[in-house]
């Protein structure tokens, strides 16, 4: 049995504009690993200006956690997110970070990553600079990296 090339052509068309195709799930491999430093550099920006579309960062899910490095800064699902930052914007220090390594993996629509440097509180005393550590796993959802486990840690000083 023979097909015309353009039934073929027609029909891999549609498996990727309804997303059956391999390639309109998966992202091909450098691709995902910028869009997962972006998601970081997004987070970071985000954080800098105190702005509270940081949510939107994390995918809108009930299970979706963040842990910080405080004893208790924990948060679960969307409206304990609002809250968590919430709650840091309204402290007198603004939070950023500065990486020097980042290391992401990835696999399919689901990307981990593992970042090293320092936490950055800028307040009117000035800078201060605290070893930190991130580990995080990252969704795909509508061609944007989306946080849905960010775990922070204050790794002592070196």
């Amino acid at each position: 049995m023979s097909f015309p090339t353009r039934t073929l052509a027609a029909g891999a068309a549609l498996l990727l504009v309804f997303g059956l195709g391999p390639s309109a799930t998966a992202p091909p491999r450098k691709g995902a690993e910028r869009g997962v430093r972006l998601a970081l550099i997004r987070l970071n920006g985000l954080l800098s200006r105190r702005d509270m579309g940081v949510v939107e960062e994390f995918v809108d899910a009930d299970d979706t956690l963040l842990i910080g490095a405080a004893a208790g800064e924990k948060a679960r699902g969307r409206v304990a997110l609002e809250n968590h930052f919430r709650e840091l914007f309204k402290r007198a220090e603004t939070l950023s970070y500065s990486w020097r390594e980042v290391q992401v993996s990835v696999n399919g629509t689901t990307a981990w990553l593992y970042a090293a440097g320092e936490a950055v509180l800028q307040g009117e005393g000035g800078e201060q600079r605290t070893p930190y550590s991130l580990t995080g796993v990252l969704e795909l959802h509508g061609g944007v990296w989306l946080w849905r486990l960010f775990h922070g840690s204050s790794v002592g000083s070196a």
